[in-house]
């Protein structure tokens, strides 16, 4: 029989889990003193002894010590590292916007880290470049958008390429890549192909500018012919004046687009406007109509021109004509944009292609 007040043998083991429990809230206590109070060897054989037990502590005492660990950048970080993979109602204060663990400590929390952990280190306050790179490199799309819309990551040029090209085949992430601040008007002018009508006119209004300052700068040095070296051509028209068409020969053309053909077409109407065949060839053959719209504007087309060729290129792709809607947004688009702004777009337009084609396992739907 156990007496009132007098330790038995059955107690024992509740004696034995209250003394562990206090000894670990101890040792956690005094890991977690700052700096000042105690030697960083003293510290390291703490962090050290802590992350070997961390599993010990049940989950609400481990979730504190991941809170009081988060703000401090000189914390016990083995500690911190065991934490921050543990359950994410655990690690998410490290991983939010903790100062303990530094950026090879984070990317290994990608690479080993659930779903949940990635997701939390996408939103991560101030998330540098090396740790964006890691989430994108096989990370899905639901990642990646919450990365993009994370306003204060900081994302690579290769993360923005990669993502650009990504965004072909996954059109979820066009919206958050055009409100990056790191997106070049390259990149903007290489997604607006596959960007739907909305986005296309954002990435017409946003990346498209007029060149006074270019034109009055280069001028004198742009009137060469530079025909001996193609790719050269190709990469000053980006700066180049727009030149308007002859229209003569736009009237031929568009008056026998019906017997010569597709091929035909796009072969005249590129040597109208400078241009690669093959681009002229994707402006023609785009069912959503702003392309031609640009194109008609760039080269000095008039009203009646450009409704000709709208005719010109349905009746070579066997489509119906556009919608109502369609064409009034067509329309609105060809009356607002300068000549300026539409020669630019093509022009990039024509060098972002021409580039796609030189590049190692590139290639582009349309002929050359």
């Amino acid at each position: 029989m156990a007496f009132h007040g007098i330790a038995t043998d059955e107690d024992a083991p509740l004696r034995a889990g209250a003394d562990q429990d206090a000894m670990l809230r101890r040792l956690a206590d005094l890991a977690l003193l700052p700096a000042s109070l105690i030697s960083p060897q003293e510290r390291s054989i703490l962090d050290s002894m802590l992350a070997s037990l961390a599993a010990r502590f049940d989950p609400a005492m481990r979730k504190r010590i991941a809170e009081r660990l988060a703000p401090q950048a000189d914390a016990p970080r083995e500690l911190a590292m065991v934490l921050a993979l543990d359950d994410i109602d655990i690690a998410m204060p490290l991983l939010s916007e903790g100062h303990t663990l530094k950026a090879g400590d984070l990317i290994q929390v990608v690479r080993e880290g659930s779903p949940a952990h990635l997701l939390a280190l996408a939103a991560r306050k101030d998330l540098t470049s090396e740790i964006a790179d890691a989430l994108i490199d096989g990370g899905d799309t639901g990642l990646i958008c919450r990365l993009l819309e994370n306003g204060t990551a900081e994302l690579s040029l290769r993360a923005i390429e990669t993502l650009a090209r990504r965004s072909a085949a996954e059109p979820e992430l066009v919206a958050p890549l055009l409100a990056r601040p790191e997106l070049t008007l390259r990149l903007a002018h290489q997604i607006f192909w596959w960007a739907p009508s909305p986005l296309r006119l954002e990435i017409l209004s946003r990346f498209t500018t007029e060149r006074r300052h270019i034109h009055n700068a280069l001028d004198e040095i742009l009137t060469g012919d530079f025909s001996f070296d193609p790719a050269l051509a190709i990469a000053l028209s980006v700066v180049r004046r727009p030149a308007p068409a002859d229209k003569v020969h736009l009237h031929r053309l568009l008056a026998n687009a019906s017997v010569s053909g597709m091929s035909a077409l796009a072969e005249g109407l590129a040597e109208l406007a400078h241009l690669r065949s093959g681009t002229m060839f994707r402006i023609l053959n785009d069912a959503s109509g702003e392309p031609l719209s640009v194109f008609a504007k760039a080269v000095g087309f008039n009203r009646k021109e450009f409704g000709d060729l709208i005719v010109a290129a349905v009746d070579q792709r066997q489509g119906a004509l556009p919608g109502k809607a369609d064409l009034e947004r067509m329309g609105e688009l060809f009356d607002t944009i300068s000549t300026d702004r539409a020669d630019l777009a093509l022009h990039c337009w024509d060098v972002g292609l021409a580039n796609e084609t030189q590049a190692p396992g590139g290639g582009i739907d349309e002929e050359d």
